[in-house]
């Protein structure tokens, strides 16, 4: 059929050329050519339509009407210009470019500690996939990763696992934040046994670590949390009594920060300092009392002798006070 047109818009267009070629058109040769050329204009339409792709076919009427007015105001000249444009872009088109992304195979969460270590996987892929990822059987397999991460990192997202909507997902996530609970309360009870055969201070100072770390680690909160810390500190209040160290004296002050105790929490806290304690490892606990209780200019002063590590946020913390001051 394409073939048949073309036959045709090369008859019309060369009988239009025939009759325009003749002196003194009359008007009805000027109508002969018009409708000659028309026939010709009309052919090359359809022809150039018939070749295009599709997404270029619409709409319809629009590429139609488009091909028409160039291939009837101009002859010889539009068709043998739109047939070129045709041509070059139909069998000579643009080489692609290269993709710019690769596909890649789909990675699965490994289920084992050393294979986790070796992993891209850390604990911000674990909690998108935790809050966003659809598959329940994916999240299953991320709350199983999880225990085999650091305790201080496992414990916020197994938290988090435990607001998920399907229950295998939420009793996997309780089992594993219940072991390490049960293993932190076993060595309190291991340390209780050996501290009734003899009373230590070291026994007293790792028992208030036990109990702080139930606490630091989120496991513990409202009332049960602070029953742990109040636990944390009798223990290093007798572990203080016993032997008096700076190690105890610290301790001792982070705990009472967090039961807002802070005038007895800055007593302890400059008696670590005193007792051979960089400045550098109390000033932050120091900045945080006085902040507490409005004294900003001294908070901003011990702040400033915070230690200043690119990155880190406590230079970012010191920077900020810095301004403040000036």
């Amino acid at each position: 059929m394409k073939i048949w047109l073309i036959l045709q818009t090369i008859l019309f267009e060369s009988a239009s050329l025939y009759l325009l070629g003749e002196q003194d058109l009359s008007l009805l040769g000027w109508l002969s050519y018009a409708a000659s050329h028309g026939a010709a204009a009309g052919t090359f339409t359809l022809v150039c339509w018939l070749a295009l792709p599709r997404r270029y076919k619409q709409p319809v009427v629009g590429a139609i009407i488009f091909i028409f007015v160039i291939a009837f105001s101009m002859p010889i000249v539009g068709m043998l210009g739109l047939a070129t444009i045709f041509i070059v872009a139909l069998y000579f088109p643009k080489k692609k470019q290269p993709a710019l992304w690769e596909r890649s195979e789909s990675l699965e969460l490994p289920l084992h500690p050393e294979q986790l270590e070796q992993s891209q996987f850390g604990a911000a892929a674990l909690k998108d996939i935790l809050l966003f990822n659809p598959s329940d059987e994916r999240r299953l397999i991320a709350v199983n990763a999880c225990r085999f991460l650091p305790e201080r990192v496992a414990v916020p997202l197994l938290k988090l696992a435990l607001t998920d909507k399907v229950d295998d997902v939420r009793l996997l996530a309780y089992a594993a934040i219940e072991k390490i609970e049960f293993g932190i309360n076993r060595n309190i009870d291991a340390l209780k046994n050996k501290l009734s055969e003899g009373a230590q201070a070291s026994l007293h100072f790792q028992i208030a670590e036990l109990y702080w770390e139930l606490c630091y680690l989120g496991i513990a909160e409202g009332p049960l949390r602070n029953h742990y810390l109040e636990q944390a500190k009798s223990y290093l209040l007798q572990a203080e009594a016993l032997t008096p160290s700076p190690r105890s004296e610290l301790q001792l002050g982070r705990v009472l920060l967090e039961l807002q105790e802070y005038d007895l929490a800055t007593q302890y806290l400059e008696k670590a300092r005193h007792r051979g304690l960089l400045l550098k490892q109390v000033a932050p606990y120091l900045a945080e009392a006085a902040f507490a209780q409005g004294d900003y200019d001294h908070a901003a002063l011990l702040v400033s002798h915070l230690p200043t590590e690119p990155g880190d946020a406590l230079n970012e913390l010191r920077e900020f006070w810095r301004r403040e001051a000036y």
